[in-house]
């Protein structure tokens, strides 16, 4: 039988040989289709999922029936870790976003790897602290940050996983995600196409100047950005890189 292939993940990327070779015979690829539920909260969680190409978007659902997005997970990061290394249990949902593929592997054997291996563990744990640091960011975003510089920041962010200027994603899920009415996304939306920074259509929404969008977002998505520089290791080859290279430097 062939070996798995080390896959276009950072997390797995940044993983020194031996490290690596402890997971890779538990490690299969499974498709990611797009709207796909992967977990809902509060559900057993038996899968962990290293994405390629692929976004799962992290959701909570709040008590009115409102769901709201707290994290986007793509090839830079890994889904379902921390919580099959805290119980099992997972206190968030989980949506596919952007279709693709991830790297998948079994919650009992994912433990198994985890208590074998050192680099294993640390690069969790490291893990583990820049979802908490995105987390507080997140927060702290919405509570201070206008609701354009939010959706700015959220389409960028997603650019940069997606590695793709369209976006399947409409004005109804945004609104969604970031907890606020439709007509508000709407108006925002609105203003972004006129400027020439977005067009959109129905389903889609596509990013005519990258630039115009990130130069209009708010500084969480440079924040978060740094940190995922700072955080998982020796960088990944550069087609690997979660930040598309047209993107321009922040002053």
């Amino acid at each position: 039988m062939a070996l798995y292939r080390r896959p276009p993940n950072q997390l797995l990327a940044s993983l020194p040989q031996p490290a690596f070779d402890v997971l890779r015979p538990e490690l299969r690829t499974v498709a990611l289709a797009l709207g796909e539920v992967l977990i809902e909260s509060g559900r057993l969680l038996t899968r962990v999922y290293f994405p390629h190409s692929g976004i799962i978007s992290s959701i909570v659902n709040l008590a009115d029936g409102e769901t709201i997005e707290v994290a986007m997970v793509g090839r830079c990061g890994v889904f379902g870790a921390s919580a099959v290394l805290n119980g099992g249990s997972s206190p968030t949902g989980a949506v596919v976003e952007f279709a693709g593929t991830a790297s998948v592997i079994d919650a009992k054997p994912f433990l198994l790897a985890v208590a074998a291996s050192e680099p294993l563990r640390a690069l969790l744990m490291q893990q583990q602290w820049g979802e908490l640091v995105r987390t507080e960011q997140f927060a702290a975003c919405n509570a201070s940050h206008d609701l354009a510089a939010r959706i700015c920041r959220r389409l960028a962010r997603m650019r940069d996983l997606a590695l793709s200027d369209s976006l399947p994603l409409t004005q109804e899920v945004l609104a969604r995600l970031l907890g606020v009415r439709r007509n508000s996304v709407s108006l925002v939306a609105g203003a972004l196409q006129e400027a020439g920074v977005i067009r959109y259509t129905r389903g889609r929404i596509d990013i005519v100047d990258p630039a115009g969008l990130m130069a209009r977002a708010c500084e969480c998505y440079w924040t978060n950005k740094a940190q995922g520089r700072m955080s998982g290791g020796a960088p990944p080859p550069a087609e690997r890189r979660c930040v598309i290279s047209s993107a321009p430097r922040r002053p």
